[in-house]
C-alpha cells in the first residue's frame, strides 16, 4: 500500500516594485528542487495576475494600507489552522528542507535567532536614541509556525497600527517584543548570513557572513547587496 507524504505550505510576500515575479518563480524553483514532499507554494500579494503559474496567489488587505516589510503581518491574519514555512523573497535555499517541518510546534513561532551568531547589533543603523528603540535580536527571513494558532499577533498590531509601527521600527522587533511563543532554528545547522555592508557592521559581522557555508540549509541576505549573491546563483538558476 502506497504510504501518502505529508502535504506542505510555502508561502512568500510580495509588495509594491522591489521584488519581480521572477524573484518569486527563483524561490519556487529552490523549494521544487529541495523537498520530496508535496507542496503548495503561495504569495501573498497586492497583485495576484503577476505571479507564476506555478503558484497560489493570495489577495492581501489593501485597508491595511501598510508598507514595506509590515505587509508580512497579513501572514498572522491568514485562517489556516496548519503549519506553514514563510521564506522571504532573498532567501537562498541550499539543500533540503522536509526536516524543518518535523517535529514542529504548531503553537509557537520557529524563527532565526541572531544572537547566535555572536553579533550584538542594538542600533541596526536608525539615527536618534538608541535607548528609546525596542532591540532585535530574532530576524524573520525565515519562519515557521501556524497561522490560526498564533492570530494574536495580528490582533496586538491592529490594535493601533499607527503606534506600533512607530514604535516597533520593524516588523521583527514587533514580533520580539509582543510574544513568548519563540524558538529558534538551529545557526550551527540551519542557515548563514551574508550581511550589510561595513558601513553598518562590525568588521567581524562582515568577514563572518560572506563565508558560503554549502552544508546550511538557508543562506539568509540581510538587507543584502548585489555582490552578495556571488557565488550562489548555483542555487537558483
Amino acid at each position: 500500500m502506497r504510504i501518502l507524504k505529508q502535504r506542505i505550505n510555502i508561502v512568500c510576500v510580495k509588495t509594491g516594485t522591489k521584488y519581480s515575479s521572477q524573484d518569486v518563480k527563483k524561490l519556487y524553483k529552490m523549494v521544487n528542487r529541495n523537498t520530496d514532499l508535496p507542496f503548495v507554494f503561495y504569495c501573498l500579494t497586492d497583485n495576484v495576475l503577476d505571479l507564476p503559474k506555478e503558484v497560489v496567489g493570495v489577495k492581501i488587505d489593501p485597508s491595511l494600507d501598510l508598507e514595506s516589510y509590515w505587509w508580512k503581518m497579513s501572514l498572522f491574519n491568514l485562517d489556516w489552522d496548519e503549519l506553514v514555512l514563510y521564506l522571504d523573497l532573498d532567501v537562498i535555499i541550499q539543500n533540503n528542507i522536509d526536516y524543518i517541518f518535523k517535529n514542529a510546534d504548531e503553537n509557537k513561532i520557529k524563527i532565526l535567532d541572531f544572537s547566535n551568531i555572536g553579533i550584538y547589533y542594538p542600533f541596526d543603523g536608525r539615527p536618534g536614541n538608541i535607548m528609546t528603540i525596542p532591540q532585535v535580536t530574532i530576524n524573520s527571513s525565515v519562519m515557521l509556525f501556524n497561522p490560526v494558532k498564533n492570530k494574536f499577533i495580528f490582533d496586538k498590531f491592529k490594535i493601533d497600527i499607527d503606534y506600533n509601527i512607530i514604535t516597533y521600527y520593524g516588523f521583527d522587533r514587533f514580533i520580539q517584543h509582543n510574544t513568548d511563543n519563540l524558538y529558534y532554528f538551529d545557526f550551527n545547522k540551519d542557515y548563514y548570513c551574508r550581511a550589510k555592508g561595513v558601513e553598518s557592521y562590525d568588521q567581524r559581522y562582515i568577514e563572518y557572513g560572506l563565508i558560503h557555508d554549502p552544508r546550511k540549509t538557508f543562506c539568509i541576505m540581510n538587507q543584502c547587496k548585489p555582490e552578495h549573491y556571488i557565488g550562489l546563483e548555483k542555487y537558483f538558476i
